[in-house]
């Protein structure tokens, strides 16, 4: 155990000294996923004040409906503009002055007056985000307005008021799980975690033995009185501390992005971060063999290249391997896979999902007991096959 330790601090210190692998564990998990709150962030205030644009409409009102949509509008802190004429609230989108211009027409009241419909022209660059999010701030107004005229509708033909809307859907939530963490955090941190467990790993495994071979200082340290096998173990457990402290730097980075006082956050993250105590167990439990399995197959694939550059071009395919799944598990909530058994089957999807289910609350016993020891086994079966390849000694050719 001593002679594994031996290793382990040694190659920690390697760690330690390159400004690289610490940028990739440290560095590089916490700000990419800080950054990425506050692009969200960002977005959200962009949306916010899309939702609360100028919009231009042709002349001026023509009755009190119209009256009632512009100044529905200006409650919602929608800033009203008059345009003289359609052609020139069409000369203002295209210049890219305007987002949305409301034509009245001859006013919608007439029509209303003589029992026909009415309609309300809205001009508008559909190639234009910007303008489709005004859209459906319109939408929304004239929705409410609809409402208001079929009220007085139905209020002067003594009709009862409740036929506006003559079939109506009452939301009933069902509390499933133990806690109601925020919809995006339940898609990121499953993927975060796992992408920075074997990213944080894959930052120094090119060097951890390949890169050793490239010195020449693997020699001296397969004729020292330490055993290959503890050689092996101890550059495991270095893999296997890069990867926890990557996951732990995204974690926090995850944390403190929750906290960032950033306009449209709220909504984004209504229900925070909560995590039961039997959650945070579950996650403790599935990541450990994740990361064994994610340093397994780190050493293995160092040990086999011949070379960093080698090492490097096995590890960018391998780096697929964990993406696809993890990027998968993103979604996997829009689809039936998310309770799906065959899912427990596949490596890197599995752990994400596992984490998945115990963000929400929710857990699967079978699934994750399969998870564990797939990963358990998986792992297992890669370092096997680095000792092996350490034990030849073909480990040391450098061609």
């Amino acid at each position: 155990m001593n002679a594994i330790l031996a290793v382990f601090k040694k190659e920690v210190r390697d760690i330690l000294r390159d400004k690289r692998s610490r940028s990739a564990m440290v560095v590089g998990p916490f700000f990419s996923v800080f950054l990425m709150f506050a692009l969200f962030g960002i977005i959200g205030a962009s949306v916010k004040k899309a939702a609360t644009t100028t919009i231009h409409v042709v002349g001026k009102p023509q009755g009190k409906i119209d009256e009632a949509i512009v100044n529905a509008m200006k409650k919602g802190e929608i800033k009203v503009e008059e345009v003289a004429t359609v052609e020139a609230g069409e000369k203002l989108i295209k210049d890219g002055k305007a987002r949305l211009v409301l034509d009245f027409g001859t006013g919608l009241e007439q029509n209303l007056a003589a029992g026909k419909g009415s309609t309300l022209k809205a001009l508008f660059d559909p190639g234009e985000q910007k303008a489709q999010i005004a859209l459906s701030v319109i939408e929304t107004v004239i929705g409410k307005v609809n409402d208001g005229v079929l009220e007085q509708l139905l209020t002067k033909n003594n009709l009862d008021k409740s036929l506006v809307r003559p079939i109506s859907v009452e939301r009933v939530k069902v509390k499933v799980g133990e806690t109601s963490t925020a919809e995006v955090l339940v898609q990121l941190i499953p993927y975060l975690i796992i992408i920075w467990a074997f990213y944080g790993g894959m930052s120094i495994a090119s060097d951890i033995v390949s890169g050793e071979k490239e010195r020449q200082t693997l020699e001296t340290l397969l004729i020292s009185p330490t055993s290959r096998l503890n050689i092996c173990l101890g550059k495991l457990l270095a893999l296997a501390a890069a990867c926890s402290v990557a996951t732990l730097s995204a974690f926090i980075a995850l944390i403190a992005g929750t906290k960032l006082p950033l306009p449209g956050m709220e909504r984004l993250l209504e229900g925070g971060l909560q995590v039961s105590a039997t959650g945070a167990l579950v996650m403790l439990l599935v990541l450990l063999p994740t990361i064994a399995l994610f340093a397994s197959m780190l050493l293995a694939v160092s040990a086999f290249a011949k070379n960093t550059r080698e090492a490097q071009t096995y590890l960018a395919q391998a780096s697929f391997v964990v993406v696809l799944p993890a990027v998968f598990s993103q979604v996997i909530g829009l689809t039936d896979a998310g309770s799906a058994r065959w899912v427990s089957f596949v490596p890197v999807l599995n752990s994400a999902n596992a984490l998945r289910q115990a963000l929400l609350g929710k857990y699967d016993g079978v699934g994750i007991a399969i998870t564990i020891v797939l990963g358990i086994v998986l792992s297992a079966a890669a370092l096997v096959y680095a000792i092996r390849t350490f034990n030849k000694e073909e480990v040391l050719t450098r061609i």
